[in-house]
């Protein structure tokens, strides 16, 4: 892999979104100059009339407060202290945003007249339900990168945190806790939500070409409506949510992208708007990665622009204080309120099987920027020891990488068999994770080994 044209290895991402911020502070910079020359000028003006009076004038308008910043110290505050005159917004991202598009929206929205503060959190490897604080993601840690940028009382520049690929070093990046939607709407107060979400939503596709709509559409539902009911449960202070699609991705054919996207459009409903990204940049992409999903550059640079100015369309169209809040105008219906759940106990499974195929694991050079993968193994049933499980063969999911160190699989040996105690994939961290399984078995449920399942990293656990 040649460093200098990875996101993963070089510097071109974090120099291209602090260069962009550069400018844009470098523009408000000139135009306050601007300001002040001019009224250096009329204060010549004035001393060279000779009128006292006027002079008198003018030092006395120079004198008076300002009466927007005044307002603005005057005004409620939430829990950080912020004046609330203006919209508050916050941005949620995954691997996706922290390849340049969450820094870039995050500076259009810092630029917005109307906004008073923007909150933006970006990490690695998340779906709607890291970001709540339900099980089995409540105390989830993203493993491949994490990026915040917020607003600070009193500043007019953002706080920082970044510990991403390339910047400038070798290592991977830390652990790091996902930030809960729940405690931002609590602290922040915030109007406006935009999440940007979806590419790590495919991996509940086996195959990744096609779709089973009643399968495929229970299981994506489990993972957006409860999100949505969230955000939109009193005491929610929000009022507008765009909910930005994934742009093309080469690794999962049309279909399944077109139904991820009509089904979360159908699942928020009301309650927001669905950006489909891939109307807003060409596949391919100038500079593509490896998985044929992440890229950044000049794509990256006009995928933010156009939902920006969608979005900032939409919120121009009316005055967003005659809005009333989601809680109040698209409250959740019952059927919203089921919240994710660990698998349960009674889906123990423990059987002995011949194990009779393996697929190969995903090539590391695909797998970044993301640090885990499971990689599908056909094993034929030979005796249920415990629990129930009727079908003639079983489809486990093995963990192939963990924090990109390579599992011992070697050990699994075609013909050979093996005790296994397993419950169904679905439910437990490792649902959404990039997987590989060359079995073309579509109607066997995945399932994980139960010491396989304790291995996912970052989940009440040392790191």
């Amino acid at each position: 892999m040649e460093r200098r044209r990875t996101i993963f290895g070089g510097v071109r991402l974090i120099k291209g979104a602090f260069s962009r911020t550069r400018e844009v502070r470098g523009i408000a910079v000139w135009r306050q100059l601007e300001r002040n020359f001019y009224s250096m000028a009329v204060a010549c003006v004035v001393l060279w009339s000779g009128s006292g009076v006027l002079f008198a004038q003018f030092t006395r308008a120079a004198a008076q407060p300002d009466h927007a910043a005044l307002s603005k110290r005057d005004a409620p505050q939430d829990e950080t202290g912020r004046a609330r005159n203006g919209m508050t917004v916050v941005i949620l991202g995954d691997s996706l945003a922290l390849c340049g598009f969450g820094k870039r929206l995050d500076a259009h929205f810092r630029q917005m007249p109307e906004v008073e503060s923007t909150f933006t959190y970006m990490a690695c490897g998340t779906n709607p339900l890291s970001w709540l604080k339900e099980k089995p993601y409540a105390s989830i840690k993203t493993q491949c990168g994490f990026w915040s940028i917020e607003s600070v009382a009193e500043s007019n520049e953002p706080r920082e945190l970044q510990d991403s690929y390339g910047m400038g070093r070798r290592s991977s990046p830390k652990p790091h806790p996902v930030p809960k939607l729940e405690d931002i709407l609590a602290q922040f107060q915030p109007d406006v939500l935009v999440i940007q979400t979806g590419t790590n939503l495919f991996d509940l596709f086996p195959d990744r070409k096609s779709v089973r709509p009643n399968r495929d559409g229970s299981a994506l539902r489990k993972y957006v409506l409860p999100f949505v009911s969230k955000a939109v449960r009193s005491p929610s202070p929000l009022r507008k949510i765009y909910w930005v699609a994934s742009p093309t991705s080469g690794r999962v054919s049309k279909i399944v992208q077109d139904f991820v996207v009509d089904q979360v459009r159908a699942d928020l409903g009301k309650a927001g708007t669905v950006i489909d990204s891939r109307t807003l940049v060409s596949y391919p992409y100038h500079h593509m990665e490896p998985d044929h999903e992440h890229f950044l550059g000049t794509d990256m640079d006009e995928w933010a622009d156009k939902v920006f100015a969608m979005i900032q369309q939409d919120l121009s169209s009316q005055p967003l204080t005659s809005l009333k809040p989601l809680c109040e105008s698209a409250p959740p219906a019952a059927a919203e309120l089921t919240t994710p759940s660990e698998s349960p106990a009674e889906q123990t499974v423990s059987v002995t099987a011949r194990l009779v195929f393996k697929s190969k694991p995903v090539p590391l050079d695909q797998l970044l920027p993301y640090q885990e993968s499971l990689v599908g193994f056909v094993y034929d049933i030979k005796k249920v020891l415990a629990g129930q499980y009727t079908a003639q063969q079983i489809l486990v999911m093995h963990p192939a990488h963990i924090r990109l160190s390579r599992q011992p699989l070697r050990k699994y040996r075609v013909g050979r068999t093996y005790k296994l105690q397993v419950r169904q994939l679905e439910g437990t961290p490792w649902d959404t994770i990039k997987r590989k399984d060359d079995s073309g078995l579509l109607d066997l449920e995945p399932y994980i080994r139960l010491e396989d399942e304790s291995k996912y990293p970052g989940e009440n656990r040392a790191n």
